[in-house]
């Protein structure tokens, strides 16, 4: 098997890979122009295995979709013979014969993921943001982790945040986060999120029970600003040190 054989009439960009496999990109596109491909490889028996090694699910992913258990059955039953693995990848088996056929259905699978990635992105920079946050804190807090958590505040009012982390030694450590719009931060995400900390100081939260996750982007001449503001209410954490600060939140089991 080789480029030539497999891509004659089809037009599509090929690479030779390790093992015998091939590495095809089709002139499909993502929204955001990044194009949709697969992987052939052999798999014994004159047998081949067409797969995207979830990279249409990643690529949800990385934009923040929410991909629940509902949405990918939703997915799985418009892939016809095209399966979907337990790990978000698309795969389909085929006699050498049959690749072309076997290459177009799933590049179809992944057209169809990305056709339903529009709607599953965050609405809004804060949604987005939020989505991120809760997946990275889901890895390492596992069911210590609440989502839209309500607590009073001195105010009298409830004050809402997007994350609490239920640790047995400190209590709820309450979260909110600030995203980064057009290149900067939210001056209006970076002032709520600091009358909500001012709130929960005031009403007897101890200092790591305040916590403040700003997504951080390199150039932001604002954001040394922010954490300074911040800093007077709560503990800042910058999304891009996530690898140092995470294992504070370490209670999965």
């Amino acid at each position: 098997m080789n480029c030539a054989n497999l891509l004659e009439d089809m037009g599509f960009i090929c690479a030779p890979r390790n093992d015998g496999a091939l590495r095809l990109w089709s002139p499909f596109t993502f929204e955001d122009g990044e194009h949709l491909g697969v992987f052939v490889e052999p798999s014994g028996q004159g047998q081949w295995l067409v797969t995207d090694h979830a990279d249409a699910l990643m690529h949800a992913s990385a934009l923040g979709a929410n991909l629940s258990k509902a949405r990918l059955a939703r997915v799985r039953d418009r892939l016809g013979e095209v399966q979907l693995s337990d790990g978000g990848a698309l795969r389909l088996v085929s006699s050498q014969d049959g690749l072309p056929n076997a290459v177009t259905a799933v590049l179809n699978a992944a057209i169809v993921i990305s056709h339903a990635e529009r709607d599953w992105l965050p609405k809004t920079q804060e949604e987005r943001f939020n989505t991120l946050v809760g997946k990275e804190l889901k890895t390492v807090a596992g069911s210590h982790l609440l989502e839209k958590v309500a607590v009073t505040g001195v105010s009298g009012h409830q004050i809402e945040f997007p994350f609490a982390v239920n640790n047995p030694e400190t209590g709820l450590q309450y979260i909110q986060t600030v995203a980064c719009g057009d290149e900067r931060l939210d001056w209006g995400d970076v002032y709520k999120a600091g009358g909500k900390m001012l709130d929960l100081k005031s009403a007897g939260a101890e200092d790591d029970q305040r916590i403040v996750i700003v997504e951080d982007q390199p150039g932001d001449e604002d954001l040394g600003k922010a954490i300074t503001l911040l800093s007077y209410t709560a503990m800042v954490l910058l999304y891009s040190h996530r690898a140092q600060w995470l294992p504070r939140f370490g209670l999965a089991i």
